[in-house]
């Protein structure tokens, strides 16, 4: 009977260890697994009736805050410009939590964050309810043309400079207004939840950062950068129409080849394939890595991005990555691969937070350009701004052509699963202070030709409508 007795009381201490050790895993090591996930809307939900900061873009206009309301609750949350910084900004309610920034920077918004607690002596001794301010990078006179060039087409359009890695607009559509999902009539709220989940073209999805798209041409700008920082920059394809080994084909099975700047003017897979082969697939992943294609850039905690460099569960051969076939990368991936080779190869790490301010419009925390080091040579990126502007001046870009303003691009186009386009742009390409990247998406793309003159038209508009913005630093204020 002792052992018996011994035997149940080991027992029911190894389950009371194994349940401490649970409880400390979910309580210290996973919190903040936990408190991120984006189906966890407690925190959200605990600071709806809070006083909350307000959200202003860099030249000052408020597009979220939250104001006094009669009824029971006493604070509602309001964005002004309802549907234009939607998936950037988010949303907060108190039935479905939040998203965006009001999710990623709650901390701050809510008081939560020590600096936004303490902002001065005397708050050690007073109990009262302190904020913080959020201003962007986003300018809102550079939404507003995002918004307007892509009127009537669905996509997302993104800007960035490429010096500071501060965006300057993100626009995704379809969209919805986050006023209805933070109203306190939660009937209402419901209803627009479930009506937005439920619509097939995702109009909850930003799809400036976390919607995928197979690159194709675009990727053979990391090609071209990796051919050339391993010393292959002299390599001259053979003229072909396939590659057997690989069952790669050239669009129309023509026949091209010849030197990269050849390649990439007219966009030959046979040719890149072939360089594929002599670089392999190590080369081609490291500098992928070091350009950031493989790891998530993500305004929202919700949407972490994973394979970027795959196609469904099987990796892709080093030829098919150097043609970027079944490549697939979000706006602001492509966006962020622009402004570092427009920026020397100097990557700084893109932002949409510029500062967190006190409420006295003192600087709390700066967010800083985060220099994440030289990803190519100098020399390498000038080439490679070359190539783009070459491109734009005779190869498949001319559609992205100005006057005034030399432009480097690439258009490019897939129909593997949903048709989409393509434009990218470096202007002026010769000290770049736009990086823009622009995706359509939508079965009226049937036609790669005529999808790729509206997406260069779109692209070519914004461009020129940002650069006669009146501020000579298209980042700074008048």
């Amino acid at each position: 009977m002792t052992r018996r007795i011994l035997h149940i009381g080991v027992g029911l201490l190894v389950i009371y260890v194994l349940l401490f050790v649970q409880l400390e895993l979910t309580q210290v090591v996973r919190a903040d697994a936990l408190r991120d996930h984006p189906q966890n809307i407690r925190g959200i939900t605990m600071v709806f009736d809070a006083p909350r900061g307000s959200i202003s873009t860099a030249d000052g206009e408020i597009v979220a805050e939250t104001v006094t309301v009669s009824g029971a609750r006493p604070r509602l949350r309001q964005y002004p410009y309802g549907s234009l910084y939607a998936h950037l900004v988010g949303f907060i309610s108190a039935e479905h939590g939040g998203g965006g920034l009001e999710r990623s920077h709650n901390d701050f918004l809510a008081g939560d964050d020590l600096g936004v607690r303490i902002q001065d002596k005397r708050d050690f001794f007073v109990d009262r309810a302190r904020t913080g301010q959020i201003k962007l990078s986003v300018r809102h006179d550079v939404q507003l043309v995002a918004r307007a060039a892509l009127a009537g087409h669905q996509g997302a359009a993104v800007v960035i400079n490429p010096a500071t890695g501060a965006v300057l607009a993100m626009w995704s559509a379809p969209h919805f207004n986050p006023n209805h999902l933070s109203s306190h009539d939660l009937v209402s709220v419901a209803d627009d939840f479930v009506a937005l989940k439920s619509d097939a073209e995702g109009p909850l999805v930003n799809r400036a950062d976390a919607q995928l798209a197979e690159v194709n041409a675009i990727f053979t700008l990391v090609t071209a950068a990796t051919a050339i920082e391993v010393g292959l920059s002299d390599f001259v394809a053979p003229q072909s129409d396939t590659v057997p080994t690989q069952a790669i084909k050239n669009d129309g099975n023509i026949t091209c080849g010849g030197d990269m700047a050849s390649l990439f003017i007219t966009y030959c897979r046979t040719g890149w394939a072939t360089i594929g082969l002599k670089l392999g697939g190590a080369n081609l992943r490291a500098i992928s890595e070091r350009f950031g294609l493989t790891e998530s850039i993500s305004t929202d905690l919700g949407n972490q991005l994973d394979g970027l460099l795959q196609s469904g569960e099987e990796p892709l051969s080093a030829p098919h990555v150097a043609a970027g076939i079944g490549v697939k990368l979000s706006p602001l991936h492509v966006a962020h691969l622009l402004a570092t080779v427009g920026n020397d190869g100097q990557r700084i790490r893109p932002h949409v937070v510029d500062q967190v301010q006190g409420h006295d419009g003192s600087v709390i925390r700066d967010f800083t350009p985060n220099n994440l080091g030289q990803v190519i040579a100098p020399d390498t990126a000038l080439t490679l701004r070359r190539m783009l502007a070459e491109n734009v001046e005779r190869g498949n870009a001319q559609g992205l052509a100005l006057k005034n303003v030399e432009v480097g691009g690439i258009l490019a186009s897939g129909f593997a699963e949903q048709p989409h386009v393509w434009a990218v742009a470096l202007a002026p390409v010769t000290q770049p202070e736009l990086a823009i990247a622009v995706l359509l998406e939508g079965d009226e793309l049937s036609d790669p030709h005529a999808a790729e003159t509206v997406v260069a038209s779109i692209t070519r508009s914004i461009i020129e409508a940002v650069l006669r913005l009146p501020s000579p630093n298209v980042e700074g204020t008048q």
